[in-house]
Formats: structure tokens, C-alpha cells, sequence
């Protein structure tokens, strides 16, 4: 592996990591919930989070100079792949049990929040600011637990990229000299 063709490709992951954090705390801003606007930084926020696996699949690749072509670059390729010492890469198999149902990565791939579940009101009131006021009170939850789930992602992502990426170097016997 040369460093100058790693490198850049370690800066496009890292930036999708850092583009995600930075759309994560503009959801923040109390002033953007329910909005329109909060919902394209969430949407933004996805887009990220979830292309730091294709950009990270792309670090795997040259890594291992495995030269798979981008169009043909999967969890599923780099899983059946061979390492130059003939060994399964088993950072592909971790990313791949990770794609299975019940686990985090898996739900952040098929995440949509235009499809989050309303949280039921626990009752019904007659007085309109009452009701307004727990409209707000359950819209309030909603994000919060979105917003939750999201730093959530973003805490899991930068870990495992970051161990995925020393187990990698590492196996590939070009780790960085200590």
C-alpha cells in the first residue's frame, strides 16, 4: 500500500464522519424542530453517516490492495475476498455481521425518519393549549429519541471505523511504526 494513495482516502471517510457530526449538532437547535430544515439535517446527517461505510470499503480496499473496482465494492466482496496472505479479511465479515438484522448498522442502512412511529398521546385533553402544549411535549420526545439514536450511530461509527481501521493495517502489515 503507498501512503499517498491511502491517505486522501482515509480523509474522505474521516470528513463523512466530521460532515455528519456537524449536521448532528445543528439538530441541536431547538429553533429547527419540526421543520423543514430539520429534516434535511436529518436526512444530511444520514447521507454521511451511511457513505462512511462506502468510503471506508474503499480504505479496506487499498489496504489490502484487493484492486476491486468501486461499482463492484460490497461488504459482501470484501467479506468473500482474500487477504495477500490468503486469509479471510475479517473486517469484511465484521462489517457483514453488523448488516444482519438487530444491529445498529443494519437499522442505520434502512433508517428513514419521515417513517418514526408518532408517539401516542396519553391523553386526551379538552382544553386546546393543554393539548397544544402535550403536542409539542410528544414532538419533543420523538426528536429527542431520533436525536438519541443519531449521536448514538455517530459514537458506534467513529469506533468502529477507528478499530476496524487498526485491525486492518495491522493484518495487512502496514500498521504505522510505533
Amino acid at each position: 500500500m503507498k501512503m499517498k494513495n491511502y491517505t486522501p482516502l482515509k480523509q474522505v471517510t474521516e470528513s463523512r464522519l466530521n460532515y455528519a457530526k456537524l449536521y448532528l449538532e445543528e439538530l441541536k437547535n431547538p429553533t429547527i424542530s419540526g421543520s423543514e430544515i430539520e429534516k434535511a439535517h436529518q436526512y444530511s446527517f444520514l447521507f454521511h453517516l451511511k457513505g462512511v461505510v462506502d468510503a471506508f470499503l474503499v480504505e479496506i480496499n487499498e489496504i489490502y490492495g484487493l484492486g476491486l473496482k468501486k461499482k463492484h465494492l460490497t461488504i459482501d466482496s470484501l467479506r468473500v475476498s482474500k487477504s495477500d496472505s490468503k486469509k479471510p479479511i475479517k473486517e469484511g465479515k465484521k462489517l457483514s455481521k453488523l448488516m444482519e438484522k438487530e444491529n445498529w448498522l443494519s437499522e442505520l442502512k434502512s433508517f428513514d425518519p419521515n417513517k418514526v412511529k408518532a408517539v401516542k398521546k396519553s391523553k386526551k385533553s379538552k382544553d386546546k393549549d393543554e393539548s397544544s402544549n402535550l403536542e409539542e411535549e410528544n414532538s419533543a420526545i420523538q426528536v429527542t429519541s431520533i436525536l438519541e439514536k443519531f449521536e448514538n450511530w455517530h459514537t458506534k461509527m467513529e469506533k468502529l471505523i477507528t478499530e476496524l481501521r487498526e485491525s486492518a493495517l495491522d493484518a495487512s502489515g502496514n500498521s504505522p511504526k510505533k
